[in-house]
């Protein structure tokens, strides 16, 4: 496995991981609703990944609508089978600078080191929080495992309607 940062290149990868992590993740297990997953197309999601990437590698700085981010994938035998994106957060009341915005594997990847990879790249040690569905045991695990612990905060995503908590450490 290697992590690194990601390049523009990597943006239809990226898409296609997100498609795929979306449908087995949410759409699949009943949580989000198939038609609020799938409204955001592939073709969107190619294009966002696109400008996200550029941003993060500094080929430009980020236009009106996009927050500048640090873009990570994982690959495998040369496939990207995951990526983590960082920023310095979304929300106003922010508990720490930085914020693991996304974090999604290959379902065939679970529990073979590629998330802890991530982590470990996009964090590097430092302090941070995320979002996590309330229903999502595994998620949930997997980030105490690697030090964070729900303060309190909850939410409910007004898009996807799922209800989150917010996890620190």
């Amino acid at each position: 496995m290697i992590v690194r940062p990601a390049t523009v290149a990597d943006a239809p990868a990226i898409a296609s991981v997100h498609w795929r992590s979306h449908q087995t993740t949410y759409v699949e297990p009943g949580r989000v609703a198939r038609d609020v997953v799938e409204n955001w197309t592939m073709r969107d999601r190619v294009l966002a990944w696109t400008a996200h990437t550029a941003i993060s590698s500094g080929l430009y700085p980020p236009p009106d609508g996009f927050r500048a981010m640090r873009v990570w994938v994982a690959e495998v035998d040369g496939e990207v089978v995951g990526w983590a994106n960082t920023s310095g957060g979304r929300d106003a009341d922010a508990p720490r600078d930085l914020e693991l915005e996304g974090l999604y594997v290959l379902d065939e990847h679970h529990g073979t080191g590629v998330g802890q990879g991530l982590v470990d790249a996009a964090l590097d040690g430092r302090p941070a929080y995320l979002w996590v569905l309330d229903d999502n045991p595994r998620a949930q695990a997997f980030y105490r495992r690697n030090g964070f612990a729900p303060d309190g905060t909850e939410k409910f995503d007004d898009y996807w309607h799922v209800h989150e908590l917010r996890y620190v450490r």
